[in-house]
């Protein structure tokens, strides 16, 4: 599967809240693939390895992948969840020029594009995280549901199992009837063609069959429902949020209309104020040419 990842080492040291974030990996484009090394699940790893760029295509050489990471084991695996968890998924860095930045940025801003798998602690981290970016959801949950699928039958057929039927040494079972009876079995009702008898040892394997998909699909509802949790908490964190900006644009839009109404009453009464203006210079107009008319009299008398 093409992705593009982040591998983030994360140390927490004794006493102190703070923690050290270290990427191995930044926004490199990578191939995942699952190789088994064995019969077993225990003995299966996931490879990250990276492929030549377009030139290399162009010239047509076929070189081998390169190793990105080190092999992620199987049982290392913690949990595999949707989303970039842990992280914001708008900071991861980039490994291209600072000028890209606000572009890689606005990219990453999908989480549900992302999906986390969390690992083990290593002597060099107390916790790492693999960051994986597809290029559709549908990848993404594949990938999710094909690991949780893997991690369970790990669990189930490799792991501490709680629900066998396997009982060793089990003693045989009595013959009331004094006929000789096969060991581990059991007598069914007698039909027309004479007596079925089915091994006990059958029985039980049927049993543990159905109680080891049982318990697969039991892990894998308990691991669907941590994402519902985490889904539901996220929706009403987002809802808060929406209710506080809508508390905000309800209380600018209150302030706005407290403004426009004042601003209206200052335009009313600044109009008011400029008519009174103009009737105030028409006035001292008629008045003005009222007194050159005045003074002009009184010349004309005093020259007679």
């Amino acid at each position: 599967v093409e992705i593009t990842m982040w591998q983030l080492n994360r140390n927490t040291e004794m006493g102190m809240e703070e923690s050290r974030d270290e990427f191995a990996l930044k926004s490199t484009p990578i191939h995942i693939k699952l190789h088994r090394r064995g019969d077993l699940l225990v003995q299966a790893v996931l490879t990250f390895g990276t492929k030549g760029g377009y030139l290399s295509k162009a010239l047509g050489r076929r070189r081998n992948d390169k190793i990105a990471l080190e092999p992620l084991p199987l049982h290392e695996i913690l949990e595999v969840k949707a989303g970039c968890v842990g992280y914001d998924q708008a900071e991861l860095p980039s490994a291209s020029s600072s000028k890209a930045k606000g572009k890689r940025s606005s990219d990453n801003k999908q989480s549900s594009l992302f999906l986390t798998i969390k690992a083990t602690q290593t002597p060099m981290a107390s916790s790492r995280f693999y960051y994986c970016k597809f290029k559709s959801r549908t990848a993404r949950n594949e990938l999710m549901v094909g690991l949780r699928g893997l991690l369970g039958d790990l669990q189930i057929h490799e792991g501490v199992s709680v629900s066998s039927m396997h009982t060793p040494g089990e003693p045989e079972p009595p013959n009331p009837r004094g006929r000789q009876v096969h060991p581990h079995s059991v007598e069914l009702a007698p039909m027309a063609n004479g007596d079925i008898m089915v091994p006990l040892s059958e029985v039980h394997k049927v049993i543990d069959q159905e109680r080891k998909n049982y318990d697969r699909l039991l892990l894998l509802l308990l691991q669907s429902s941590g994402d519902l949790k985490e889904k539901e908490d996220e929706q009403l964190m987002l809802r808060r949020k929406l209710e506080g900006v809508s508390a905000e644009s309800a209380e600018k839009d209150r302030v706005q209309a407290n403004d426009s109404k004042l601003i209206m009453q200052l335009s009313k009464k600044l109009e008011t104020l400029l008519m009174d203006n103009e009737d105030l210079r028409d006035q001292n107009d008629r008045l003005n040419t009222r007194l050159v008319a005045v003074e002009c009299e009184k010349m004309n008398l005093m020259s007679n």
